[in-house]
């Protein structure tokens, strides 16, 4: 939704208003905000509009407004001004970091510190590594023609598990069946396969069999990743309002100690771009009151990582994301070596905005 220009000032001023101050914004409380003189009762006819629109609530039985998830993901994206971090400040950064980074193994540790240091905010780090068990081959061994054991060989070790099939497959299809399976894995495209072979409509035991061998490779595969998760600034949390109920906070550090879900964030996230999810924008239920803002990054081909902070809607994303992006970079120099470059991808880039 395009907003007119006045608009998009009012509900601008009144983010930053209500970042600032956790308390609801009143046309009073901004009118001296504008370049433009911008009488109350106009800005007050806006915020009533804003409201109708989404962009606003109406807390209680307060006069002032508050921004809606909605106002800061238009925020995020298109009102902010770039916080442009000073010569001093960077150095500053950039000095601490190499004092305290010296070590790959101690480096996740001291990320999530330095973090919730510079940014205010309570600090995630996270490592997910892949173990090596990756599977190397798979044989199909008839038991008869309705049943098979599947052997999964990894470089140390063999799974294996037996299958009923809903219907007969021959020692010579299931060998053909076994060469296409071997050639997809050497190619990582076992997924394509079995989509391949739904559209063709091989016979059922065929379709059951690769099917399952995809799920157990995979199975396999993820029990070989191993994550760790750090939090720092942990106490944080409950120095702003919204969470001043402990259990609240205890809640949502329970879950971002997950290594498990924590790990698979990490693989799957795509590198060196800054993630901004707001509010309802996180699948997780515990994570619907809270704004994530993190970046992921590869320090080699097997390990992975993720760095960011957590805290209410109402951060100031501009100089979060600004440190943010900063540490990530010096991150990823120390852990690739001085000579590793990347482009890091800031919200508004992909739309030309500076």
């Amino acid at each position: 939704m395009e907003l007119p220009e006045r608009k998009r000032q009012i509900l601008k001023a009144i983010v930053e208003n209500y970042i600032n101050t956790a308390e609801p914004v009143g046309s009073k409380m901004i009118a001296g905000a504008f370049a433009q003189p911008i009488s109350s009762a106009t800005i007050r006819n806006e915020m009533s509009e804003l409201e109708e629109l989404g962009f606003l609530e109406k807390p209680h039985v307060s006069a002032g407004r508050v921004p809606s998830y909605a106002a800061y993901r238009l925020y995020v994206d298109e009102l902010m001004d770039r916080y442009r971090m000073a010569a001093g400040e960077v150095e500053r950064l950039q000095a601490e970091m190499r004092s305290r980074l010296r070590e790959l193994d101690s480096i996740m540790v001291n990320a999530s510190r330095i973090v919730s240091h510079f940014t205010d905010h309570t600090s995630v780090s996270i490592v997910d590594r892949a173990g090596g068990a990756s599977v190397k081959k798979i044989q199909l061994i008839s038991i008869d023609d309705m049943t098979y054991a599947v052997v999964l060989v990894t470089e140390n070790n063999a799974k294996n598990k037996v299958l009923r099939l809903p219907a007969p497959l021959s020692e010579s299809e299931a060998e053909v069946l076994g060469r296409a399976l071997n050639l997809a894995l050497a190619e990582d495209r076992l997924t394509a396969l079995v989509a391949g072979l739904r559209s063709m409509a091989p016979p059922a035991g065929a379709l059951f069999l690769a099917e399952k061998v995809a799920e157990l490779v995979r199975e396999v595969e993820s029990e070989a990743h191993t994550a760790d998760v750090y939090i720092d600034g942990a106490a944080r949390l409950l120095q702003n309002r919204e969470y001043q109920d402990p259990e609240k906070a205890r809640d949502l550090l329970d879950y971002l100690s997950d290594r498990r879900k924590m790990g698979e964030l990490a693989r799957n996230e795509t590198p060196y771009v800054i993630n901004i999810r707001i509010g309802p924008e996180n699948e997780e239920p515990r994570l619907r009151d809270v704004s994530f803002v993190f970046t992921a990054y590869d320090i080699d081909e097997r390990t992975h990582g993720i760095v960011g902070v957590v805290g209410p809607t109402r951060m100031d994303y501009s100089r979060i994301i600004a440190r943010l992006s900063a540490i990530a970079r010096q991150l990823s120099r120390l852990a690739s070596g001085e000579n590793a470059k990347y482009k890091l991808k800031e919200p508004g880039e992909e739309h030309g905005r500076e």
